[in-house]
């Protein structure tokens, strides 16, 4: 963290900053969110910006960390009726669609190994969200964990930030 902070240009939660930033020659690189962050600005038209997972790194070998969000009916002890009917809606081509390119950033959503919903996206939409190099992308990742102390988290990082 103090190798990466020191050397920052910037410090910034926001995503559109640092793809300008990054587009106008201003910083080389930035460290984030992968397809959330570059999407974007690649469906801009600025594909020259791309998300990458380093090859290796310090967890069991894997460079990257990967975000995956399932929508399933929980445990409920009353459950509702319209549990399974709200999944199969979600879950359908369209909504899946708008929800992989909902406003702001684009990404995969686990549905898409179904045909009917990777065909809703054009070739554009694919590689706004790195589709040729997901599975790759994957493979070099690890599962996000839980954060076991939030408190020890954030007291690392504001260290390294104050360096």
């Amino acid at each position: 963290a103090d190798t990466i902070f020191g050397g920052a240009k910037m410090l910034t939660d926001d995503l559109v900053a640092m793809n300008t930033a990054l587009i106008n020659g201003e910083i080389d690189a930035y460290f984030t969110g992968g397809t959330y962050t570059a999407s974007p600005a690649r469906f801009d038209g600025a594909t020259n910006v791309r998300g990458i997972t380093p090859k290796s790194g310090p967890v069991g070998g894997k460079g990257g960390v990967v975000w995956i969000e399932l929508t399933s009916a929980v445990n409920n002890p009353n459950p509702s009726d319209l549990a399974e009917d709200f999944l199969d809606f979600v879950q359908g081509a369209d909504i899946c669609k708008a929800v992989a390119f909902s406003e702001g950033t684009y990404n995969p959503v686990s549905p898409m190994g179904d045909p009917a919903v990777l065909n809703k996206f054009d070739k554009a939409e694919l590689d706004a969200i790195q589709w040729d190099s997901l599975g790759e992308e994957m493979a070099r990742s690890l599962d996000y964990q839980v954060v076991a102390s939030y408190a020890e988290l954030n007291e690392a990082y504001n260290a390294a930030k104050r360096g």
